[in-house]
């Protein structure tokens, strides 16, 4: 399986050792999102004609439940399976955390400004 990654676990970031052990795939693209920053740490939420640059990891069930608890998944993000874009075009089935809370759109991270160096 493979886990779409746009903040804090980014491989140039702080949390990224949550990954150890993982195959990096590459760089992708995710459509119909937009990127925020909410905090000390960024989220996204759907957004139409806008799109986040991230990174993509293929995964096992044990590091999926590890991200799930570093991401308080079901209470400030939802796990969805979404379609990305890898640097070759491809796409690719990955799981995204979705931010759950109201975000503010002056915190709105456009395109040409990412990824997120938090």
């Amino acid at each position: 399986m493979y886990l779409f990654v746009y903040g804090s676990l980014l491989s140039h970031n702080s949390h990224n050792y949550l990954l150890k052990g993982c195959k990096f795939i590459g760089k992708a693209i995710l459509e119909g999102f937009g990127l925020y920053k909410v905090s000390w740490y960024p989220a996204i939420v759907p957004k139409e004609n806008s799109k986040v640059l991230g990174e993509v990891y293929q995964i096992d069930p044990s590091t999926l439940k590890k991200i799930d608890e570093f991401e308080d998944e079901g209470e400030l993000y939802k796990r969805k399976e979404v379609e990305v874009i890898l640097n070759d075009n491809r796409k690719i089935k990955a799981w995204a955390y979705i931010y759950l809370c109201d975000v503010d759109e002056n915190n709105y991270i456009p395109f040409e400004s990412q990824p997120w160096n938090g």
